[in-house]
């Protein structure tokens, strides 16, 4: 082996070692977050279920605030490509709220707990005045970037505030999933042809068939 080949391999090591050490902790901090919550999970505890040393914790995240911000935007990523994979192919507003709300329904029951809690207002959470963007916040935000997309192309009504009603969607499936699992026929149906009732203009149907509302990311 070369000298610098010798010198890399040490490094490469490392920085495997040090990524390894970091899906640990975020494995550990899902399960607790998830089955705990927040106040009640300590750094010490997803250190010690990592089977890591406390002061591991804090060469990833600067505290359990960053840690918790790391592993709801993992859980968002997650949903997103869950959710992308079931809308490929699927054009037209009412079909692809659908399909998005199924995949939603879907991951929530193979993940049991783990969107309510990376749903946690990060504004209650945050440390020394700190806070970043909630999962809510940043589906909201995504909504309100396809309310204009759409409004732009005609197939969504353009006299929305666009940011109120991207809150309000996030709302409304939010709240209309607390009705389980054993009304899932009805809430799919129910939520979806409200939201295609209230977004898309009358005379707008054939280019309502066409759009693709929900094409691209989900929560960026």
């Amino acid at each position: 082996m070369v000298p610098a080949q010798q010198d890399a391999a040490p490094s490469a090591r490392a920085d495997r070692r040090k990524a390894e050490s970091r899906q640990r902790l975020l494995a550990a901090a899902r399960r607790l977050f998830t089955e705990r919550g927040y106040h009640a999970t300590r750094p010490q505890d997803i250190a010690q279920a990592a089977d890591l040393g406390y002061g591991t914790f804090y060469l990833h995240f600067a505290d359990k605030q960053d840690c918790f911000l790391a592993f709801a935007e993992a859980a968002r990523a997650e949903l997103e490509a869950f959710v992308g994979a079931r809308l490929a192919g699927i054009e037209g507003v009412e079909p692809q709220l659908r399909a998005a709300l199924e995949a939603m329904l879907d991951y929530a029951a193979q993940n049991p707990g783990v969107l309510k809690a990376a749903m946690t207002d990060v504004s209650v959470i945050a440390s020394s005045g700190r806070a970043g963007v909630s999962l809510v916040e940043r589906w909201a935000e995504q909504w309100a970037a396809r309310i204009r997309a759409g409004a732009r192309v005609g197939a969504i009504h353009a006299d929305y505030d666009a940011e109120v009603a991207g809150h309000a969607i996030v709302g409304l499936i939010r709240g209309a999933a607390s009705c389980g699992r054993d009304r899932r026929a009805e809430l799919v149906d129910t939520v979806a042809r409200f939201l295609t009732r209230a977004l898309v203009p009358a005379g707008a149907s054939e280019t309502a068939r066409r759009h693709k509302l929900l094409e691209g990311k989900i929560g960026s």
